[in-house]
């Protein structure tokens, strides 16, 4: 399916626009999962999908339709002119011309959209059949699925710019149940990738396998300070919750906790941060939703806050260039893309081997109600490990990690190079801090 891109501009040339631009989707995915060797759901889904802006009389208007028929243009552009008239605010009206270089990349990996569903199911069978047979306190596979998608895109403005995008990723989840005595225990993981020849299914198995049998024979710990290392995904997902201060609209508004501190330290010297949305992964974008290339720079150099993240809004604010950041939702937002923390060459194991008595968080829960990101003040759930004389020791359960996230990151102590590519955009590895307020009994 395609709009007619050519009248659409002529319509908005004759309606006096200062500037449009058009944003053209089609969006496939696949949903299949199973429970005990039968398919429990399955869905496909295949959307089109125009979102259009305009700057008429000076405001900005927009416009969406999921229906592509001779139609569209016209109604794209009377609704534009329609909410422009609307807009009461004096904030900047902005069409990007283009970026003088954009670094673009073919992603595309047709493998992953096979059509091949009777091979996707089979593949589930046997990530099962391994589970069960893991071990004997296995005793349910609560969940095992596969997702596909595939996303096509192009975005196009009234001075000539013309940007095109194709990807398609998968995934596989897994959640089991590990029971011993009167205690039940629950692993789970995803992996997601643009290449199905990175899938290894024994490791795989032993992960989530692991990730429950780890947790028999959990305790609580005293209530008090440890010295704390916290792995990769948890704390990925503290730093998101941390940098979503890095929007200068929020900074503009005096309600980010970074105000006054570009240029200045936000963390310790041990933490670096560096964006790279341009590396060929399930994160790759040469472009924000603005038009703006995207490119790789340094957020944080040994702990100092090197660039807010600027639209196309903010930057004329601020008079500076836009970082590439903008995403569109409800509004032009800014946020980071996929990035990187620089890991060390101590191994976890090194890391914590000088610990005497300290504490590994491995899973935090309730991120949303137990965190202020505005403040940086959180109080989470959470589950990890003892750690004893150096090494890893009990499971750890129903215990609460309580901080402030600007304390934390300046007493970051180490960091460790088991880096691991996460969900939320982040490659991450352990860290270690100095010491957090850990309640149990």
């Amino acid at each position: 399916m395609k709009i007619n891109e050519k009248k659409f501009f002529e319509l908005a040339t004759e309606y006096k626009f200062e500037a449009a631009d058009l944003s053209v989707s089609h969006e496939y995915s696949l949903n299949l999962s199973l429970f005990q060797s039968e398919v429990d759901s399955f869905s496909e889904s295949d959307t089109y999908r125009a979102i259009a802006r305009g700057i008429y009389n000076g405001k900005f208007g927009t416009a969406v339709t999921e229906k592509f028929d001779k139609e569209a243009p016209e109604f794209l552009v009377k609704e534009i002119k329609e909410t422009a008239t609307l807009i009461e605010n004096e904030d900047p009206s902005i069409i990007f011309k283009g970026s003088a270089k954009y670094h673009k990349k073919n992603v595309f990996n047709k493998e992953v959209i096979s059509n091949n569903i009777p091979a996707k199911i089979e593949l589930l069978k046997q990530i099962e059949a391994k589970l069960r047979a893991f071990d004997s306190r296995i005793n349910e596979v609560a969940s095992i699925g596969y997702e596909e998608s595939m996303s096509e895109s192009t975005m196009s403005n009234s001075y000539g710019l013309k940007l095109k995008d194709k990807t398609a990723a998968f995934s596989i989840y897994a959640e089991i149940t590990a029971k011993q005595g009167d205690e039940i225990k629950t692993g789970f993981k995803v992996f997601a990738s643009m290449d199905p020849k990175e899938f290894n299914m024994e490791k795989f198995v032993k992960e989530v396998a692991e990730d429950a049998l780890s947790k028999l024979g959990s305790i609580q710990c005293k209530s008090k300070k440890y010295p704390t290392a916290i792995a990769g995904r948890p704390f990925a997902q503290l730093l998101a919750a941390y940098l979503t201060n890095l929007d200068a609209e929020e900074v503009q508004k005096n309600s980010s906790m970074f105000v006054g501190k570009l240029h200045q330290p936000i963390a310790s010297k041990k933490l670096t941060l560096i964006e790279d949305p341009l590396e060929k992964n399930i994160f790759f974008s040469y472009h924000d939703d603005e038009g703006v290339a995207t490119s790789k720079k340094t957020i944080i150099n040994k702990g100092v806050l090197e660039t807010y993240l600027y639209t196309l809004k903010t930057a004329k604010i601020d008079n500076v260039e836009p970082t590439g950041n903008g995403v569109l939702g409800a509004k032009i937002q800014a946020t980071l893309g996929y990035s990187i923390v620089k890991p060390s060459k101590k191994s976890l194991g090194r890391m914590i081997s000088k610990i005497h008595e300290g504490v590994y968080i491995t899973n935090l829960e309730g991120l949303h109600a137990g965190m202020n990101a505005k403040s940086g003040n959180f109080s989470l759930q959470a589950q990890g490990f003892m750690i004893k004389d150096g090494k890893l020791a009990e499971p750890l359960s129903l215990i609460t990690v309580a901080g402030n996230l600007y304390e934390m990151f300046m007493n970051l102590k180490e960091v460790a190079n088991d880096s691991e590519l996460q969900l939320n955009g982040f490659n991450s590895p352990s860290v270690l801090i100095k010491r957090l307020s850990i309640s149990g009994k």
